[in-house]
């Protein structure tokens, strides 16, 4: 009799603590997933800090945190981790009522990009782990890393070139009695022109920039049509990292740099644009910028974009064209383009098997081809 009785009150227990926990245990529970910093560079390591908060006096014998992470972030420690297109986290642990979990997960940012955890999920089970109950938390976080920057001299050769060739054509007379405005000094300017006031507030040496009948400014284009039918975009990354480059090697010198693309933002779904700027503060935009283009949606058409582009530049203007596309049709818009800005150069990221371009007079002499390791 008495093991009856026994049995009846387990069956009993067993049915309440069932009904009780497939209605509550997924009560006042909470799970986030986010980053260390917002923008990181390549290559860096940062942090997923992974936070699940039980706010009820029940415990949880038996929970797994899930969520999705892109491969471009790449674990340290690979344990409950799997790939496919997406890697796959599930960390379990147990939750007392009233508790806290965090812990803190390195990564390190293996390829340039934009990622989110748009969710993330929980599953737990009832005291006896014979029922499972799974939710998903919408989450707020987002990461971009930006690209890698172009090594090998010759970003530094193009840079040179540019620099030479606004050099020849600034004017050698200046107003000094009228300031275009305050920048940041860089080792090429005398210190009389140092603004002793505006460094003070800042914190770095500033210079006032004089006024000038003819300030060049440089203006990037950067092409992300696809350039082969199998729609490859290792050349495209290429031609990212070395705008991305080129950009800060202007930037050292204080020129007023463009960025204009026909590929797409990330988080807007709109094509890039950047007006032309040099502070540090507008450099870091144009690499966030960078960083979000999504080459997974095709670019707008070059034609149409380029020929917006080209009217908002001045025929003195330095203009840089990054481009793997190389078609016949895109030559002759370059040949046709050369004519309208005499200043246009374009730059033909390549690998070493990649055909050579047969070009027309007029672009033959602004066209420079630059030869990475890999292939497509």
């Amino acid at each position: 009799m008495e093991i009856i009785v026994l049995i009846v009150v387990i069956g009993i227990v067993f049915i309440v603590e069932s009904l009780y926990y497939r209605y509550h245990a997924l009560d006042n529970l909470d799970l986030s997933v986010y980053f260390s910093k917002d923008v990181a560079n390549y290559g860096e390591d940062v942090e997923l800090i992974e936070v699940a908060m039980n706010r009820k006096k029940l415990p949880l014998p038996f929970i797994i945190l899930k969520f999705e992470s892109p491969r471009g972030l790449e674990f340290y420690d690979m344990t409950n981790v799997s790939a496919s297109d997406h890697m796959y986290r599930e960390d379990m642990l147990s939750m007392k009522p009233l508790s806290k979990h965090t812990r803190r997960i390195k990564v390190q940012c293996v390829k340039r990009g934009y990622y989110t955890f748009p969710r993330v999920g929980i599953t737990t089970s009832d005291l006896f782990l014979t029922s499972r109950y799974n939710t998903n938390f919408d989450n707020q976080s987002e990461l971009v890393v930006l690209p890698e920057l172009a090594e090998g001299d010759f970003v530094e050769m193009l840079t040179s070139v540019t620099l030479s060739e606004l050099q020849r054509r600034r004017t050698l007379l200046t107003d000094p009695f009228t300031l275009s405005g305050i920048r940041e000094y860089v080792t090429t300017d005398p210190m009389n022109s140092v603004n002793w006031k505006a460094s003070a507030k800042t914190g770095e040496l500033m210079v006032n920039q004089r006024a000038s009948t003819n300030a060049p400014k440089v203006h990037i284009f950067l092409n992300l049509e696809y350039y082969n039918q199998k729609r490859s975009t290792s050349l495209l990354e290429k031609s990212i990292s070395l705008a991305y480059t080129y950009l800060c090697k202007l930037s050292e010198w204080g020129v007023q740099t463009s960025l204009h693309s026909n590929g797409h933002d990330a988080v807007n779904g709109e094509p890039l644009s950047a007006d032309p700027a040099a502070s540090s503060v507008e450099l870091e935009k144009k690499a966030i910028i960078l960083g979000r283009i999504d080459l997974k949606q095709a670019a707008v058409p070059f034609t149409e974009s380029f020929e917006n582009f080209l009217e908002l530049t001045d025929h003195d203007d330095f203009i840089v064209v990054i481009s793997p596309q190389a078609n016949a049709g895109f030559c002759l818009l370059m040949s046709d383009a050369k004519r309208r800005r005499p200043a246009l150069n374009w730059i033909m990221p390549a690998y070493k098997l990649t055909p050579e371009v047969e070009l027309e007079p007029d672009i033959a002499s602004s066209y420079m081809r630059w030869e990475v390791k890999g292939h497509d």
